[in-house]
């Protein structure tokens, strides 16, 4: 029997199709890791704390689209903005990081969108992330950054936008290298 308790809760069979537990547990550590930090460095140990459960959820929800994608396409891996985009939405659709009491400001509301934010930010950027960016790159940079924040926060995003921002993201990046 299928219902729709068995297609969501339980994930037997994708463990087994993604070869066991331990990759879906070195994921779940690595962006609890990621997390862990982002809320050190931004002072944020004592506002707010990650729901392993909605990680858990949220990382077997992107393995299951991505076990998807493979068998749909007959392909054994998936390309890095696809895995960055399917990640993203799982961890906005999920919100893992949750804040641990009552505040006035409503900046910590959006806790899980700037680690996204800033998750996202590091794949662009990718070698080039200390690099300083000047002038009128500075501008656009800060200005594209702000929209990918709000459209975050407020707008319907799915996995196939997100993936369609960073491979435009790239484009970008490969067009105006030379300017």
């Amino acid at each position: 029997m299928n219902n729709i308790e068995n297609t969501y809760i339980k994930y037997d069979q994708l463990i087994s199709a993604l070869g066991g537990e331990d990759i879906v547990r070195s994921r779940i550590q690595q962006i609890s890791q990621e997390m862990i930090e982002f809320l050190k460095v931004n002072q944020l140990e004592d506002i707010a704390y990650i729901h392993e459960m909605a990680l858990s959820h949220a990382i077997m929800d992107y393995f299951s689209d991505i076990q998807r994608l493979k068998d749909y396409q007959q392909i054994e891996h998936v390309n890095e903005i696809k895995i960055k985009a399917y990640e993203t939405f799982w961890l906005l659709k999920r919100k893992p990081l949750q804040l641990s009491r009552q505040i006035d400001d409503d900046r910590f509301l959006y806790v899980n969108e700037k680690f996204l934010l800033t998750r996202l930010t590091s794949f662009m950027l990718g070698d080039n992330i200390n690099m300083p960016i000047v002038g009128e790159k500075s501008v656009a940079f800060k200005n594209f950054l702000d929209t990918l924040y709000y459209y975050l926060k407020f707008r319907k995003c799915d996995a196939q936008s997100i993936e369609l921002m960073l491979l435009a993201f790239k484009a970008g990046q490969i067009m105006f290298s030379n300017k």
